[in-house]
């Protein structure tokens, strides 16, 4: 081995790099002549047929040739040797990660004469035994795809089952459509790739991190095992998306899938209820616009730059928008008018039988239990009444509809059946692929997406005291830059690195900065909270709760992958490094301040539960109510991970 090779093959193993997961495929094989005789230094090329992007080998003395690192598509082979014919197999298919075996024949002629060897084939993987199922790009753009999202594919595999929800397979959606289990694995255990870089979020949830606009994915392959050393750092399957790239014409496409009320069927929860006065309709607006275009061909180059050195330069835009208006009929539950000045006289439980409130303090032993009085006329006196409650009460809505049979007074008796939530998402790519001569091949790629959630949940809505998705958002910034070198026709090395971010956030922006001294609550208990100060949290078991905590994680995901790849008779020889540095964020700060009304206050014996006794709501008003201040912990975890690895390919047979 040559100094140069020495330094570089060093190079690469010192360098930092993320699994070295490869995408590209991999033609491999013999060339005989009709006797089976082996054939050496045979001159054989691959030819990409979008971009013409050209991959050379040379068959050695045992005639055994290898041509790895081609990006899946289709391509053009053919064989040249002095005193034989040439032989040209058009049309041929190259998958994701595919090591496709294919032995040339030779017929003895002049190399002026060429052998066609035409038919679409199929290619038996005879070169590893690892397994996997791939989804190409006619079955990604023709079968039919609830919200447009690739991986739902992967429920057509044998081996790979699906375990999340099939209402939430949006590609927005990153949770719950990363819960696969594959080959009877743990589910949600999985590996996800994009272009040979890391696909994963929340380092301890498991969850897709970018899902890819369809029109944009040449293909995925789940790998349901594998046996190549490349791979790891999972307990389940491996999910690996390559996108397509620009080729040498110019293409554009455009789409719209649209949905409207008129073609839905009314909800379960809207028919199961009266109408509510004032409302004609009940059958809340739908409304989904999933539209985008897509364009990709050839950079022209000024001579001057490629005059000594043709460069061939392709590129990717793809941009997508999605915007859905979901129904989500709300009811809820809020106390009547006459209760908020403390009148519980028409209190009612479900089978109509009066509900008692009855005063915490005082009262008297009875058979050793200490046992309350009831207020008079099961109305709480002005003056009991807490003015923080009465001050909180304000932000709670009036109910606008009559509480139906078999439930509890004041329950079920705010409803919004026309209620939709509202989802604006964006997703966008952008590719560019370089081919300097023969050589060298990079390309670089930007990936990004958005989502944000409108969602309130109990009929406040982007006011004080929600406690909705207002907003909801994920976020996603993916970059990877990948380089190739064919130093030889046996040596080839590769480097790549990547940097991937999600956020995920969650809060009631309108409860932001709120002042909470305004209900009454003494200055120095707001002072000593931790971080900015919210609305609060307001709960009463039995009624719809005010206020909400923030939700928030971050994971940063960087990699840098190196490989040298080495040719050597029947041998193949790969060897590399792989590091990744993952950084997983979380501040949640939960209820920092909440306070909560208990029935057992105002029931007759606080440690014994009846159904015709007490009332958190009343209870509430009182002021009596349980309540805690946590201090949230936001932690930063921080891991590498570091994974050399070498691997020999030994044909020792031709069999």
């Amino acid at each position: 081995m040559s100094s140069t090779t020495r330094a570089l093959s060093a190079l690469c193993l010192l360098a930092s790099g993320l699994l070295a997961q490869e995408f590209r495929a991999t033609i491999t094989g013999r060339v005989i002549d009709p006797s089976g005789a082996a054939v050496p230094n045979v001159a054989i090329r691959a030819v990409n047929a979008a971009t013409n992007e050209t991959s050379n080998a040379k068959s050695d003395a045992s005639g055994a040739y290898t041509i790895p690192f081609l990006r899946p598509g289709q391509y053009k082979l053919t064989a040249t040797a002095q005193g034989f014919k040439v032989y040209n197999r058009e049309s041929l298919t190259i998958q994701v990660s595919q090591i496709a075996g294919i032995d040339i024949t030779l017929e003895v002629g002049a190399v002026t004469d060429t052998v066609n060897v035409t038919g679409e084939a199929a290619i038996l993987e005879t070169q590893t035994a690892s397994r996997s199922g791939v989804v190409n790009s006619l079955a990604i753009s023709e079968l039919p795809l609830n919200a447009r999202n690739p991986f739902m594919l992967g429920t057509m595999m044998s081996g790979v089952v699906f375990r999340g929800a099939a209402i939430w397979q949006r590609p927005f959606d990153n949770g719950a459509i990363a819960q696969w289990s594959v080959n009877g694995g743990r589910e949600s255990n999985n590996e996800f790739m994009m272009d040979g870089a890391p696909n994963n979020a929340q380092a301890g949830g498991n969850n897709i991190a970018y899902v890819p606009i369809v029109d944009a994915v040449q293909e995925f392959v789940v790998q349901q095992n594998s046996y190549d050393a490349q791979y790891g750092k999972t307990g389940g399957g491996i999910f690996n998306v390559v996108l397509k790239s620009g080729g040498t014409a110019f293409r554009a496409t455009a789409w719209e899938f649209a949905r409207r009320p008129w073609l839905d069927a009314n909800t379960f929860q809207s028919n199961a209820f009266p109408r509510p006065a004032g409302i004609k309709n009940t059958r809340a607006d739908h409304v989904l616009d999933q539209y985008g275009f897509q364009f990709d061909g050839p950079v022209y180059l000024p001579k001057l730059l490629t005059k000594n050195s043709p460069v061939k330069l392709f590129y990717l835009g793809s941009f997508e928008n999605y915007r859905e208006k979901t129904p989500g009929p709300l009811t809820n539950s809020y106390p009547e008018p006459e209760m908020r000045t403390g009148d519980f006289s028409k209190l009612r439980n479900a089978t109509g039988a009066p509900i008692t409130i009855y005063d915490p303090i005082g009262g008297q032993v009875v058979n050793g239990d200490p046992v309350r009085n009831p207020f008079p006329g099961n109305i709480i006196p002005a003056n009991r009444i807490s003015p923080v409650a009465a001050a909180v009460t304000k932000f709670m809505p009036l109910p606008n509809a009559a509480t139906t049979a078999n439930l509890q007074y004041s329950t079920a008796n705010h409803r919004l059946p026309n209620y939709v939530a509202n989802d604006k998402f964006y997703n966008l790519i952008l590719k560019f692929d370089w081919n300097f001569g023969d050589r060298h091949r990079a390309f670089f790629r930007h990936a990004s997406n958005d989502r944000t959630e409108d969602r309130a949940g109990n009929g406040i809505d982007n006011k004080p005291g929600t406690n909705g998705q207002q907003p909801f958002q994920r976020i996603n910034d993916a970059y990877v830059a990948d380089w190739l070198w064919t130093a030889t026709p046996t040596l080839v090395i590769n480097v790549r690195g990547s940097h991937n971010r999600f956020i995920e956030k969650g809060f009631g922006r309108a409860n932001e900065n709120f002042d909470l001294t305004s209900f009454g609550l003494p200055a120095r208990l707001i002072q000593s909270l931790p971080g900015p100060t919210y609305f609060g949290s307001w709960q009463n078991p039995g009624y719809s709760g005010l206020g909400r905590g923030q939700g928030f994680n971050l994971t940063n995901n960087y990699n840098l992958a190196a490989n040298v790849t080495k040719i050597a008779g029947s041998h193949n020889l790969k060897m590399g490094v792989d590091l990744r540095r993952i950084h997983y964020i979380q501040q949640n700060s939960g209820d920092i301040l909440q306070f909560a009304g208990q029935r057992n206050y105002t029931q007759r014996i606080w440690n014994q539960g009846e159904s015709t006794a007490g009332d958190s709501y009343a209870s509430f008003l009182l002021g009596a109510v349980t309540g805690n201040s946590n201090y949230p912990v936001y932690p930063f975890n921080r891991q590498w991970y570091f994974a050399p690895y070498l691997q020999d390919d030994w044909k020792v047979s031709r069999a």
